[in-house]
């Protein structure tokens, strides 16, 4: 095959991706494209002017009739993702067959979706066809800059693809206007999509440098902030965008405030480079994929305007889609800790590599996504996600602290995790009127859970008293290989609860289920009298409803961020190296969506109601 010059091509779901494409199509098939060429819609807004424009046949729906009307060697295939499936099992399929009982060649299928991925298209299609999945490089302009072909069109070919070498050397060349071609195998398409993805919130760090600057008294706008950026990603990696604009590192003049801004970046470029490669890119495909991007997002964070900005973050963010999702958490979780970090001084190289991690972890959610788990699967929180990182806390505290040093750390941060909740069940009290006592204490009670629980009265006390079987938690650590852990946290978490909410009040736990040997957890509220206070407690329960109660999500979030506080207070290093193992550790054993969100809520003020 001489390139596709005098081939023939169906566009099926000519919309914006395709517009976009069509001069390579006019320029690769040649002249008489308009006779060569024939396209579907479902979209019949300004169709006779797209018929007009682009000088080819268009009609609305017919997948079929236009590829039995054109009989193609080339079949563009972008509809939605959603709709590619069906389309594929019914008016592909009945195609592909009508040409094998023709005994005529089979056309090469260019998919565009992300996803079905080829494999799909070959079981549905018959292993006979030639089909790749492509993602194109959509960058034509920056601002109103030209900088077309300065990154990368994506091409993931089948295992066992059939494609010939003189096949792949024409398709590259049909694209090379848009860019670079670079081949991704199957089992690495996804990872290098959110991958990629980190580069797109170049242009918000830009701003938040500038504010974070200007928040010290250092004059700065979002343009200097990312000429220094773009400056320093040149300098380190040899690769630029001929632009015609320049860029200086010292569009940022104050030293400190550069230095800073820099070991961000590289933290924040070098831990996106590293993923890559730990997900098995070689190192140089995964610079060609990221140097481009981040030096492009750069460049629009110099010269484009912040309405251009949002604009194309707007087109580009698929509503649910992975993109969406990455935005959503760097604005959530690592912009406000960068906002922190350089509105505070001169950043550590230490604060400056938690960076790197967060957007590392913000690119493994976003892979989840993709692989089908959604933000609502994956925000099911449970007593037993707080269990689990109770443990792996405890775990982590005991090993870098040692035995003695790490069990009264871990005393002194269950108790300030307590008191904190009892403090805050105490404010709500206080500010509705009601007597800091016991009938208040159980009315108050953050959280309600029945599932899980197993309880019997202890009726021969004047009190009320009970002994619990089996709980929650206690299954979270025995079904996580965390039993040894969980009665560092039952040993005093209750009994800190009451402290915090009134020293005058009592518990008594003579039993804990976690305990080496111990089957039950025995409660024993001495001021909690069996009657007539029963009632009581209930009319304030009823009167209160679930007005005072905080999901699981906070509540781990809760503590995680004081165990992290009281950790760190000790031993800084030994707390950074903790939270490190606690991440992978965590979101390895639930999700990196559950961890980002309980970082999101960490740094808030627990103490507050």
């Amino acid at each position: 095959m001489n390139g596709f010059s005098g081939c023939k091509a169906t566009i099926i779901g000519l919309g914006f991706l395709m517009e976009y494409i069509f001069p390579c199509i006019r320029a690769c098939i040649g002249e008489e494209t308009g006779k060569r060429v024939n396209a579907t819609t479902v979209d019949e807004n300004g169709l006779e002017e797209k018929r007009a424009r682009l000088g080819i046949e268009i009609q609305l729906g017919g997948n079929l009739q236009a590829l039995c009307a054109k009989e193609p060697d080339l079949i563009f295939f972008a509809p939605p993702p959603s709709a590619a499936p069906a389309i594929a099992k019914t008016e592909l399929a009945a195609y592909y067959e009508q040409r094998r009982k023709a005994g005529k060649p089979l056309p090469l299928l260019l998919a565009f979706p992300p996803s079905p991925a080829g494999a799909f298209y070959r079981e549905t299609l018959g292993q006979d066809i030639k089909v790749v999945n492509i993602i194109p490089n959509m960058i034509a302009k920056v601002g109103e800059l030209p900088v077309n072909g300065a990154a990368c069109n994506l091409f993931t070919y089948p295992e066992n693809d059939g494609w010939q070498p003189e096949e792949k050397a024409a398709l590259r060349a049909l694209f090379s206007p848009m860019g670079h071609c670079l081949e991704i195998p199957p089992s690495r398409i996804l990872q290098a999509l959110s991958t990629e993805m980190s580069a797109h919130p170049v242009t918000e760090l830009a701003k938040a440098a500038a504010d974070a600057f200007c928040s010290r008294g250092i004059a700065c706008a979002s343009e200097e902030a990312a000429s220094a950026l773009r400056a320093h990603h040149q300098a380190r990696t040899g690769f630029q965008v001929e632009a015609g604009v320049p860029c200086s590192e010292d569009a940022l003049p104050d030293e400190e405030a550069r230095k800073s801004l820099f070991m961000l970046w590289d933290s924040w470029y070098d831990g996106a480079l590293a993923q890559l490669q730990d997900f098995g890119m070689p190192p140089e495909d995964a610079r060609r994929l990221l140097e481009p991007r981040y030096a492009l997002f750069c460049l629009e964070a110099q010269v484009a305007s912040r309405e251009q900005i949002l604009e194309h973050a707007r087109k580009d963010a698929t509503k649910g889609g992975m993109l969406e999702l990455f935005m959503l958490r760097y604005s959530e979780i690592v912009e406000p800790r960068i906002r922190s970090l350089l509105a505070g001084g001169e950043a550590s190289h230490e604060d400056a590599q938690e960076i790197g991690r967060l957007v590392c972890a913000v690119i493994c959610a976003v892979i989840e996504r993709g692989r089908g788990l959604s933000g609502a699967q994956a925000s099911g929180f449970s007593p037993k996600h707080q269990a689990v990182l109770f443990g792996l806390l405890a775990q982590g505290i005991l090993e870098e602290y040692g035995q003695e040093r790490g069990d009264r750390l871990l005393w002194k941060a269950v108790e300030r995790y307590g008191c904190e909740r009892g403090g805050r069940m105490a404010k709500r009290a206080l500010k509705n009127g009601d007597p800091l006592d016991m009938t208040s204490y159980f009315a108050y009670s953050e959280w309600s859970w029945s599932d899980g629980f197993s309880k019997s009265m202890l009726q021969k006390e004047p009190y009320y008293a009970y002994r619990v079987h089996s709980c929650p938690w206690n299954t979270g650590w025995e079904e996580s290989g965390l039993t040894e852990y969980g009665s560092y946290y039952c040993r005093n978490v209750d009994v800190s609860i009451v402290k915090g909410f009134h020293p005058a009040l009592t518990l008594e736990m003579p039993s804990i289920l976690s305990a080496p040997g111990c089957s039950y957890c025995e409660f024993h509220w001495k001021d909690a009298a069996m009657t007539p206070e029963a009632a009581d407690r209930q009319q304030l329960k009823e009167r209160l409803g679930d007005s005072c109660q905080k999901d699981f999500v906070y509540h781990t979030a809760h503590l995680y961020s004081t165990l992290m506080r009281c950790a760190c207070e000790e031993d800084a290093a030994a707390g950074r190296r903790l939270k490190k193992r606690v991440w992978k550790e965590f979101a390895e054993r639930t999700s990196y969506q559950e961890l980002l969100q309980v970082l999101a809520l960490a740094s808030a003020d627990f103490t507050q109601i």
